[in-house]
């Protein structure tokens, strides 16, 4: 069943790309146009039939697009958006896929004329790999979408958001896009930030000419996996959700300052009650 005729991805990347595929195999959407500022990452886009084609600039957006998806890093979001307003048809819905929602909905709404509806959307089912080339099918399947409207979300764009996200096989949640920036400054910023310093701690650390990048096994690589994410990318989740990012990070800090403490003075019955209980609360992680 088609839910929307014509369709624009700004970013066509791992999630926007993923949503395209996902949403022509399902025959939800009839035509699917990409921007971007990469004209290669277009073209294969266009090659691997994620998009029927595509435009580099912001003037050339087609007419009648009833749904515009902004799969663009966080901080280019409302910018964006501002520039395809005007050539926007009323009863057009614009969403996001950013992983930070408070001001990119607080920005969007701001900016927002009538008859033109924002639903604040993140899908949670990202990875450090990036691009047309990362997009795959089914990406959503049984992953979590979280919607974040505000009193000024128009009730049936809400309701045509939530049937989209249900339709590619995601469990939609509603949530508010404050609680949701707190959420994910703990479980998904936090762990990136981590993964940076944990990595730039090995290189700066020297033992007798070794080179420890040799010697990194499973648990390193692991660990640090996302930090082979976009370094831009994250940069501007970290600024556009600093507060909750920075309160997680000082939580953080304070169990390394305290489990050090226990190292240095050779405290292990301390050490060992509180990998114990980190042991715990990592089984009940689904």
């Amino acid at each position: 069943m088609i839910i929307f005729q014509k369709m624009v991805v700004a970013g066509v990347g791992l999630i926007g790309g993923s949503l395209a595929l996902d949403m022509r195999r399902l025959g939800l959407v009839k035509e699917i146009v990409g921007y971007g500022r990469s004209e290669g990452n277009l073209r294969t886009a266009k090659n691997k039939g994620i998009i029927d084609y595509f435009f580099l600039r912001e003037a050339d957006i087609p007419p009648d697009v009833d749904f515009l998806m902004m799969g663009t890093p966080v901080q280019a979001i409302v910018p964006l958006t501002a520039a395809f307003l005007p050539r926007l048809k009323a009863g057009c819905i614009i969403s996001d896929v950013g992983s930070v929602k408070a001001e990119i909905v607080k920005g969007v709404e701001t900016i927002l004329p009538s008859g033109i509806h924002f639903v604040g959307a993140h899908p949670i089912a990202g990875s450090e790999q990036w691009g047309a080339d990362a997009a795959v099918e089914n990406l959503f399947r049984r992953r979590r979408c979280i919607l974040t409207p505000s009193r000024k979300t128009d009730p049936a764009a809400l309701r045509k958001m939530a049937a989209l996200w249900k339709r590619v096989g995601a469990r939609v949640e509603i949530m508010d896009a404050e609680k949701h920036d707190k959420v994910l400054g703990m479980v998904s910023h936090l762990p990136h930030v981590v993964a940076y310093a944990l990595v730039n701690a090995l290189d700066q650390t020297k033992v007798d000419g070794v080179d420890l990048k040799n010697f990194c096994a499973g648990g390193f690589k692991d660990i640090t996996r996302i930090a082979s994410s976009r370094p831009e990318l994250w940069r501007d989740i970290c600024l556009l959700n600093r507060k909750a990012v920075s309160k997680s990070l000082g939580n953080y800090i304070r169990n390394l300052e305290k489990m050090k403490r226990w190292i240095d003075s050779g405290n292990g019955s301390s050490l060992e009650r509180e990998f114990t209980h980190a042991n715990e609360v990592r089984g009940q992680i689904v």
